[in-house]
């Protein structure tokens, strides 16, 4: 028997904009358009890494050159890696402004992802779970918060697609509000996709820290 419960936090979103509704322009749009012009180069080795949070507080400067309707997830980055001619290359794909590529040294992504590609195709993260015991029977209690955070890889090799997604919140071994540990903790913690991702994250934390991304123009 599972029994769910949910954890709500409230969302604070400040929007401070001066922004117009050309919906047309949005951040999967983008992306998209630039994975296109990867592909029409020959290109077939891609990787596209996301790492946002639904519902946490975002403000948006109104200085910023911006000629679209403006959404909580636009406002989050999209960064695009790649192999071409044997080198690795990264991309900043944003709303506001486009940058040049980047190449990139640290990129053990590849290796864990084409050596572990099969399980990494079949792995699940599991949900916040734990258990307890109610008229001698064991009851697994599943634990859910409305707003997290979420880190998305998409790689894109040959025309095969391999997704994997990870609620953040899946990741805590406890929380302050739930009365036992995630039973799931060190299955979660373990997985290939987490280790990617958490290679993925530490070069874009870096680039991102160090300014290494340079602007081209607005759009």
């Amino acid at each position: 028997m599972i029994q769910r419960i949910f954890v709500f936090s409230i969302l604070f979103i400040t929007l401070i904009a001066n922004a117009q509704t050309n919906t047309e322009i949005n951040i999967d749009k983008l992306t998209s358009d630039f994975i296109k012009d990867l592909q029409k180069q020959k290109i077939d080795t891609i990787c596209v890494y996301e790492d946002y949070c639904i519902g946490c507080r975002e403000i948006y400067d109104s200085n910023l050159p911006t000629n679209k309707k403006l959404t909580l997830e636009d406002n989050y980055p999209v960064y695009v890696f790649w192999k071409e001619k044997g080198e690795t290359y990264l991309n900043k794909i944003s709303i506001d402004f486009e940058f040049s590529k980047m190449s990139i040294s640290k990129n053990a992504f590849w290796n864990i992802y084409f050596t572990n590609e099969k399980n990494i195709k079949n792995e699940v993260v599991k949900n916040y779970e734990y258990e307890t015991t109610e008229n001698s029977k064991k009851v697994i209690h599943q634990v859910t918060v409305d707003h997290s955070g979420h880190r998305n890889f998409k790689f894109i090799i040959n025309g095969r697609i391999v997704e994997q997604k990870i609620t953040s919140f899946d990741l805590i071994k406890k929380d302050e509000y739930s009365p036992k540990s995630n039973m799931n903790y060190d299955h979660n913690i373990k997985l290939k996709s987490k280790l990617i991702m958490d290679d993925l994250e530490k070069i874009v934390s870096e680039a991102e820290k160090n300014n290494t991304f340079k602007k081209i123009k607005s759009r």
